[in-house]
């Protein structure tokens, strides 16, 4: 087995076939051969604290499967998917959040949810040592028959102490706004002791000859 010993200790129980996090609660490795490994994933719906969204979504594509970071680990940063080159453009196609620990390193795993097949990713906007993304906003084209709409453009993050100490701190991509649309308000913020763990992604298929939009609306989900 590999693992960075700076993300993770966890003890491997033969008998039982179960992977055990200690007290730390951080885990990331390759655990994927071993019988039992998946305890490291799952029940982190049983740490969530609340959802977050914003009211200004778009209104077409289905909701996907929600996916989490790995149990003991917080989003750390973010990327995007962006397709603008096109005469139908779609822009924001996914949206994959970067996960560590609660002492900010990197520990390699990600989450995504649904992704449209569109564009090319940015690279990481991370934040500042020791704080997690615990808010969000979408910068979204409304749909209008009469033009080419394009679904979300662009999202920013807000970051803060884990434990809610000082004032959180912008985090977006430069240039941090696409070209369409606007910014809606900011989502709520996760609680105190918690920040985001996971997503969900709402995406609208390939329409063939008619308006793409792609990615149309996010929720974030804060965990303890």
């Amino acid at each position: 087995m590999t693992f960075s010993d700076r993300c993770c200790e966890i003890a491997y129980i033969t008998s039982t076939e179960e992977c055990k996090l200690d007290q730390s609660g951080c885990c990331h490795t390759d655990f994927d051969y071993l019988s039992g490994s998946d305890l490291i994933h799952i029940d982190r719906k049983q740490m969530m604290k609340n959802t977050l969204s914003v009211t200004n979504g778009g209104v077409y594509g289905v909701w996907e499967s929600e996916e989490f970071c790995t149990k003991g680990h917080y989003a750390i940063g973010f990327r995007m998917k962006i397709e603008g080159q096109d005469k139908d453009r779609s822009e924001l196609n996914a949206i994959e959040i970067i996960c560590g620990s609660r002492g900010s390193y990197l520990c390699g795993d990600r989450a995504s949810s649904g992704q449209q097949k569109w564009g090319n990713w940015t690279g990481e906007a991370l934040c500042p040592a020791n704080t997690f993304l615990t808010a969000f906003s979408l910068q979204v084209d409304p749909y209008d028959v009469d033009k080419d709409s394009t679904g979300v453009n662009y999202i920013r993050f807000r970051c803060r102490y884990f434990n809610g100490e000082f004032i959180a701190e912008d985090l977006t991509y430069p240039p941090g706004i696409g070209p369409f649309g606007t910014y809606g308000e900011w989502s709520d913020t996760c609680s105190i002791n918690s920040a985001i763990c996971g997503l969900q992604t709402k995406i609208e298929a390939p329409q063939g000859e008619d308006d793409d939009t792609a990615l149309n609306d996010a929720k974030f989900f804060c965990c303890e």
